[in-house]
């Protein structure tokens, strides 16, 4: 593997199995992008407030404030934050919903904390964990191309509510196959770059252009149904076996670093919980010009780590913190324990060198 981290790249199924995330969630309604999940939800239950964490991605907040008439309320909570402490007093009003987020794949939800408006959680980070699918939520929802090697996709299930009403809201749409084909050209075009003992920025070039096209595209993409290429794909995808593997991979990177990173006073941020599955190897330096030459260390190796998420200045100062000293190292199921020992070697050489 001669890059780790950034987009997916292809990675081949069979025709069919019985793991498939439609055996999970066999009544969901699957739709282009995770985004598109809270549009749909607002514009559909006409709610007139919305109120969104402030550790979240606030490009999702902007696409939400131009594409729904709904007014957008922002409290405080951020991954150290434990139980969703506070949201239960918080102002709500008369056609309100609160959405909150499993940040990480590190959280169970406080059902003890009772709110008097609808609830949308938020699950991109882990839609596989068992309790994930036994929310008592009014609707649950996720951004699949997060967690799963896909050109796009969103999800929205519920436990409460019947979806038959909102689903036949939701159509195919010709720019989303369009969006969804130049993107899996992309995935293969990475995966073939991957694959060869000689790099090739010409063909870098090409699938980093189609990525980057693809995400423009989305922001004016109409709501509109999960394409057939992904659908298909996603017929033939073992999402058991891809979490665990990014559950055993997590757990060889954190057995690796433990020792180093305790002393560099590098924290790794996981849970107490045994039974949640980690989106991601999430590290917290002591600040931010720490974090910040750490990640151009690692991308001088060609590893490509991302940061969750930028935050703006009138977040509070604990959500700041967390947002200027974390970074987040891929280690999902596109990698075998070999690639992950390999990537484990290189980034504890770079640890012991700061």
């Amino acid at each position: 593997m001669k890059e780790f981290g950034s987009d997916y790249h292809f990675i081949k199924t069979s025709s069919k199995c019985e793991n498939t995330i439609f055996d999970l969630f066999p009544n969901a309604i699957y739709l282009a992008d995770g985004r598109q999940t809270i549009e749909l939800l607002v514009n559909h239950n006409k709610w007139k407030r919305i109120w969104i964490p402030e550790y979240f991605c606030w490009e999702i907040i902007e696409y939400i404030s131009q594409r729904c008439k709904v007014e957008i309320q922002i409290y405080e909570d951020n991954p150290l934050k434990k139980n969703e402490e506070g949201t239960e007093k918080l102002s709500f009003q008369d056609g309100d919903v609160l959405l909150k987020m499993n940040y990480f794949g590190f959280r169970k939800t406080n059902y003890d904390i009772e709110v008097s408006v609808p609830v949308i959680e938020d699950y991109s980070h882990d839609i596989y964990s068992e309790w994930v699918r036994q929310s008592k939520a009014d609707y649950c929802i996720a951004s699949l191309r997060k967690s799963l090697p896909l050109a796009g996709g969103g999800i929205i299930w519920s436990n409460t509510h019947n979806l038959s009403d909102i689903a036949i809201t939701v159509r195919n749409n010709l720019q989303n196959e369009q969006l969804s084909q130049i993107r899996w050209e992309a995935m293969k075009e990475k995966a073939d770059y991957l694959s060869r003992n000689n790099s090739c920025s010409i063909q870098k070039d090409s699938f980093r252009n189609k990525y980057i096209q693809t995400e423009n595209m989305f922001d004016n993409l109409s709501l509109c149904s999960l394409s057939t290429l992904d659908k298909n794909f996603l017929e033939g995808f073992d999402i058991t076996n891809w979490y665990q593997k990014k559950l055993q991979n997590w757990g060889i990177l954190v057995q690796k670093f433990s020792l180093v990173l305790k002393s560099k006073d590098i924290r790794v941020l996981s849970s107490e919980l045994e039974d949640l599955i980690p989106f991601s190897l999430i590290l917290l330096f002591p600040n931010r010009k720490e974090r910040d030459q750490f990640k151009q260390n690692l991308i001088r190796q060609s590893i490509y780590p991302a940061v969750l998420w930028e935050l703006p200045e009138s977040c509070s100062h604990s959500s700041k913190e967390i947002s200027d000293t974390m970074l987040s190292i891929h280690c999902d199921g596109r990698y075998s324990s070999e690639e992950i020992s390999e990537l484990g070697d290189t980034i504890y050489n770079l640890l012991i060198t700061i």
